[in-house]
């Protein structure tokens, strides 16, 4: 059986809802219905447009009939050219706010609609086909001349690499931004094999840039960019959990999505793809399209969509592969890069970040499943400031298995009235250049995630690795003013939107039979 053409189908009726498709309205082909229909925003995010890439693939799987094919291709071409009254004059598109000038965004939208267009040449005339290029020229033209700047986001870049490469590919340019694309992604990536994703390795997110890296592979059968692809597989394929999950804590996101598409599509051609994709095929464990919230719905259901494609192709070499995840043997790793010791033995597996405080991951090996998350130590102040050992610190190494951590304050802020009134005077003013725009970012992006904000207090951690357990003892030196501080689990430290959702391993993610944490 096919899941990802199962799970696709299982979207379809969700996916056409997101679309205005009454053709008297102002913002008929407009896919945010917070906007169009609520009318509870003030703008319409672009990323819904995408969903046209997964419309145009269920086309080409023939899940509509005859009868139904006009209408899907009548959807989609609102779809596509309400992207003209979306798109702002210097040909970006939004996500989150007014004036957002976001790179990510501009590329993934891009590269959706590229890619519906070319799923759909057989269907669409060439006067269609020219009229949604000249649609998708702009937001070319703004991924070429401008940057992201405040982080090194590979999956966000590698959507850039895929866009560009695809466009080339339907209009005969030679744009060369993707190969500059390329060389950062190439420049950060670890000898490790691992991605950049803000200050390290996330294995979800991880997944997220190998679907777009490959389908720039795909067109370009760039060796040099299948060779880093082998190198991320040979980092990625350590962690998958014995239940058949990926991610967690231990990541610089905290993500646990896995994103199937370059795994399935890869599966012929890396062995290690070949195993995840045996290994991390959804059985229940995972988060699907239709259980997760809108913001990341287009890209997520756009991955199981391009899976599905692939899937038929590559079933024999993915049933049949002897390869073994790492869980499975009696070993340990240490990547001291991203700062991730794995340690797997008859009994148990587990994972740790010790640059981030030490965060720790456990399942039993009897039953597969998972034992304990936990998230570090949390406390909070006198005056009612939160804190955590759970921040990224690139000066600790595992030395005799022995860490010693900070304490760190947490920004729990949300946002409120007035955030928004100073927010939309900026959307409104300066804004209005990209360059102050990206400035702002590099602000919100210290503030939620990467800012240090120290309080006095250290943590000694030690751990010890015996046959039924992990002992872990601490010696505590708490901060002045301190109320209380304990492990309280599966908690992060930092704000991150993808992180966070549900998935079924919480529901056995409470009391700890092989982890044990003593005063030293």
């Amino acid at each position: 059986m096919n899941i990802y053409k199962t799970v696709l189908s299982q979207n379809i009726y969700k996916l056409l809802s997101l679309y205005d498709t009454d053709k008297f309205s102002s913002t008929y082909g407009y896919g945010d219905r917070e906007y169009w229909g609520w009318k509870t925003k003030d703008f319409s995010n672009a990323t819904l447009q995408g969903g046209v890439y997964s419309l145009a693939i269920a086309l080409t799987l023939d899940l509509f009939n005859k009868e139904q094919e006009n209408k899907i291709l009548e959807i989609i071409d609102s779809a596509i050219l309400a992207i003209e009254n979306i798109r702002t004059k210097n040909g970006s598109v939004i996500e989150a706010y007014p004036n957002e000038n976001s790179f990510c965004v501009t590329a993934l939208v891009a590269f959706d609609v590229l890619s519906a267009i070319k799923h759909l040449d057989t269907k669409i005339t060439s006067e269609k086909k020219k009229k949604y290029l000249d649609t998708i020229k702009p937001l070319i033209g703004f991924i070429t001349t401008n940057d992201e700047e405040h982080a090194i986001i590979s999956n966000h870049l590698a959507t850039g690499v895929a866009a560009i490469v695809l466009w080339n590919k339907l209009t005969n340019d030679n744009n060369q931004r993707d190969k500059e694309l390329l060389e950062i992604i190439y420049q950060h990536q670890s000898d490790e094999g691992w991605y950049r994703e803000y200050e390290g390795s996330d294995p979800g997110y991880q997944t997220l840039c190998t679907y777009y890296l490959f389908c720039a592979y795909e067109i370009s059968k760039d060796k040099v960019l299948l060779e880093s692809l082998k190198k991320s597989a040979k980092f990625l394929n350590y962690f998958i959990h014995p239940d058949g999950t990926i991610g967690g804590l231990y990541g610089s996101r905290n993500t646990e999505i896995f994103y199937p598409a370059g795994i399935i599509g890869l599966s012929n051609e890396i062995e290690e793809f070949t195993m995840m994709a045996k290994y991390l095929e959804p059985r229940e464990q995972h988060l699907l399209p239709q259980n997760i919230d809108i913001g990341n719905y287009i890209p997520f259901l756009n991955s199981y969509a391009v899976a599905s494609l692939y899937y038929e192709e590559n079933h024999q070499s993915i049933v049949s592969s002897n390869k073994e995840p790492f869980y499975k043997k009696e070993q340990a790793k240490d990547f001291k890069n991203t700062g991730i010791y794995l340690y797997s033995n008859k009994t148990y597996f587990s994972i740790i970040n010790y640059k981030k405080g030490g965060t720790l991951k456990v399942f039993s090996k009897k039953t597969n499943s998972i034992d304990i998350e936990d998230g570090g130590l949390f406390g909070i102040l006198a005056n009612k400031d939160k804190f955590s050992t759970q921040q990224f610190d690139d000066t600790i190494d595992f030395k005799d298995k022995k860490i010693k951590s900070n304490f760190y304050k947490i920004n729990t802020s949300s946002a409120n009235p007035l955030n928004f009134i100073i927010l939309r005077v900026l959307s409104l003013t300066i804004f209005k250049s990209v360059y102050l725009g990206n400035v702002f970012k590099k602000f919100i992006v210290n503030m939620l995630m990467t800012g240090k904000n120290k309080v006095d207090g250290t943590v000694i951690k030690e751990f010890e690795f015996l046959e039924d357990m992990i002992l872990v003892k601490e010696k505590i030196n708490l901060p002045k003013n301190c109320k209380k501080v304990k492990h309280i689990g599966k908690s992060k430290a930092i704000h991150m939107a993808s992180s966070g959702y549900f998935i079924s391993q919480n529901f056995y993610n409470t009391k700890s039979e092989y982890v044990e944490f003593t005063n030293a």
